[in-house]
């Protein structure tokens, strides 16, 4: 795929340059307006544009100006032709402040509570408000993208997210990605780190494992997954559910993924 990578960051861009173009992508990067109008000139045709959240506003702002334009067909050749590439978000998720020893309910009555000025930017509560890297000015239109990955995430993840908007489209249903996993769900085979060939899996460890990576990160119960891999019914199905999570869970460890328990419930990290 022809990629184009956005971000102010160049660690960033020559780590993803690299992953990318080892699985034979052609990849330019672009950290600030002038060098995205070099690597893209008047929204020339490209396969993928990869986005960095924290990437310059002015450098976001110029990219959603020239998405927009391949939307209203004003880019290329002006003939209307023109496509839309498939839109790829690196996200930064939000920090957790960290606790404070000092913040106990004695010292907060014997502390002055601050004088908030409010501005123009400030929303309700008083607190400023920080512009979105999405939104960007009123003028500007938003980016929307196809797909989104968490940082900090590794080659294997990215490199699953870029085979799968190539294959025809966002990861949608028929796709599944959890971490270096990759499942499709259409032919009921698990992948792991853009491997071509699928992980060696029964049809019940393979419905256990996208049962439990469909509920992101949740516990479910033992019975919530015999009745999705086994039905009810039969008391010799729960032994089949103990064997099925006992080779999954020695499976998966394997690739540094834990299938955890909390009493009689599970999910997988």
């Amino acid at each position: 795929m022809d990629i184009l990578f956005v971000t102010s960051d160049p660690a960033l861009a020559s780590a993803v340059k690299g992953t990318l173009e080892s699985a034979r992508h052609t990849v330019s990067a672009a950290s600030d307006v002038d060098s995205l109008a070099g690597a893209w000139p008047h929204g020339t045709p490209m396969d993928l544009v990869i986005i960095d959240d924290l990437s310059a506003h002015d450098l976001l702002d110029e990219t959603r100006r020239s998405l927009s334009r391949l939307m209203d067909g004003k880019a290329g050749d002006g003939t209307g032709t023109a496509v839309r590439p498939r839109t790829l978000l690196l996200s930064t998720p939000p920090r957790t402040p960290k606790a404070n020893p000092d913040d106990t309910p004695q010292v907060r009555r014997q502390t002055p509570l601050p004088t908030i000025r409010k501005t123009g930017r400030a929303k309700a509560d008083g607190q400023a408000a920080p512009p979105s890297s999405l939104d960007g000015a009123s003028s500007v239109p938003p980016i929307h993208a196809d797909e989104t990955i968490v940082k900090p995430f590794s080659d294997a993840e990215l490199l699953s997210y870029a085979h799968a908007l190539e294959s025809g489209g966002a990861a949608d249903e028929t796709t599944l990605i959890h971490g270096d996993l990759m499942l499709d769900t259409r032919n009921r085979q698990a992948f792991y780190r853009s491997g071509k060939q699928p992980l060696a899996l029964s049809a019940r460890e393979y419905t256990t494992l996208e049962t439990l990576i469909r509920a992101n990160g949740e516990f479910l119960s033992f019975d919530e997954l015999l009745e999705k891999v086994c039905g009810t019914g039969i008391f010799e199905q729960r032994d089949i559910m103990d064997g099925t999570l006992y080779s999954l869970t020695r499976k998966m460890r394997r690739m540094g993924f834990f299938i955890t328990q909390r009493g009689h419930r599970y999910r997988i990290r």
